[in-house]
């Protein structure tokens, strides 16, 4: 077992799974994922002609709910698929970081699901979905500063009880991808306002954006319950 849900975290309507990938190339984003990341974003601005109007899709109405439930505050934290779609139509365009990074923006855009991927060999498996305690301490990406977490929140947490992504938004410095990363673990987050073959469609999709643009090899994978 690689990934799994708690209970809690299946009652606030929250659907996650994972895949682990292997032979993983990362590096900077060939001129194709850039061009397919464009063309999506062309897309959304098709569909959603400012960023209110892409607020009121039920996948964001839905992840909005779970954090007003939840008690997260709207000026503090905003679910990872809100902001991101945000960046993409104010900005007409996705950040290029690297190949699994873009990868997985990529995919949340098109598929309106919260992606995220860590470096497997960072962490104890398996990793589980669950509600925080309070009082967790981790140190979020970038930031050099550790951060404590409120008793109630979803939290991803490795076998080792270390805090990997707060909420779905500020993901821990020690599980970060980078070009020395070779294995990871990919989780792809919706919630119950997500069709089951929508989420199963994000799953196959990663799986071909992975082996097309970092050459990655699937080696398990946990489709939400």
């Amino acid at each position: 077992m690689i990934f799994r849900v708690a209970r809690g975290c299946r009652r606030l309507g929250l659907r996650a799974g994972a895949i682990v990938f292997r032979e993983v190339r990362v590096a900077a984003s060939p001129p194709e994922l850039r061009a397919a990341a464009g063309a999506e974003v062309d897309r959304l601005r098709g569909r959603f002609p400012d960023r209110r109007s892409a607020l009121g899709t039920r996948e964001l109405v839905a992840f909005r709910q779970i954090y007003d439930a939840i008690g997260v505050s709207r000026t503090k934290a905003r679910p990872s698929l809100e902001r991101l779609l945000g960046l993409a139509l104010e900005r007409r365009a996705l950040p290029a970081i690297n190949t699994v990074v873009d990868v997985y923006n990529l995919l949340s855009i098109r598929r309106l699901c919260s992606v995220g991927a860590h470096d497997v060999d960072t962490l104890a498996l398996p990793v589980t979905l669950t509600l925080a305690r309070g009082g967790e301490t981790y140190v979020p990406l970038g930031d050099g500063e550790p951060e404590t977490l409120a008793r109630g929140e979803f939290v991803y947490l490795d076998a080792e009880s270390r805090v990997i992504c707060r909420l779905d938004v500020r993901q821990a410095d020690f599980s970060k991808v980078t070009e020395r990363t070779r294995r990871v673990l990919m989780i792809i987050e919706g919630t119950t306002a997500h069709d089951a073959g929508a989420l199963e469609a994000a799953f196959e999709e990663a799986v071909q954006l992975m082996t097309m643009y970092c050459g990655a090899s699937t080696e398990t994978v946990v489709l939400p319950g």
